[in-house]
């Protein structure tokens, strides 16, 4: 197959060809991201409600026990991470809504916007995931450190 595409591209000197195969390809990759982002969106809102939920439970609960002002933390929590999600899906329907156009019409255009929606969508998530394994590296470290401390101060 990649014989065939070279030959078709023999003339072209910066030209990329999209074969049948790729388009059937990229059409099952759009809409599978489709399918994950409407889930993702259900998450979201569940989320949302979960983050409202918490904060006004958080609040009563605060009054009854004083000690235990971690509901309306939660909720906060909640809506960041909620907050942080709705980037990834945009970039995740614009990936598989730009795709199916590009393959269905022949668009280099939309074909060039969904491939941006891709990357940014994969660039947003390594980033993140740099974010958090750094976080959990730290709060390893400090445990470590703390442990050794605890016991350092038991033995004297």
């Amino acid at each position: 197959m990649s014989e065939e595409i070279l030959n078709q591209n023999e003339s072209a000197t910066n030209a990329m060809t999209v074969t049948e195969s790729m388009k059937s390809d990229l059409l099952c990759a759009a809409k599978w991201a489709k399918f994950l982002c409407i889930v993702g969106c259900v998450g979201v809102a569940l989320m949302l409600l979960e983050a409202v939920a918490m904060m006004a439970f958080g609040a009563v609960a605060a009054k009854l026990m004083p000690d235990m002002p971690f509901g309306a933390a939660m909720g906060v929590l909640y809506l960041i991470i909620a907050a942080l999600y709705i980037y990834p899906l945009m970039k995740g329907f614009q990936f598989a809504n730009a795709t199916k156009v590009a393959c269905l019409y022949n668009d280099q255009y939309q074909l060039a916007r969904g491939v941006t929606g891709l990357k940014d969508l994969i660039k947003f998530t390594g980033i993140l995931t740099i974010i958090v394994i750094s976080i959990c590296v730290i709060v390893i470290v400090f445990t470590i450190l703390f442990a050794a401390i605890g016991i350092a101060a038991m033995q004297h």
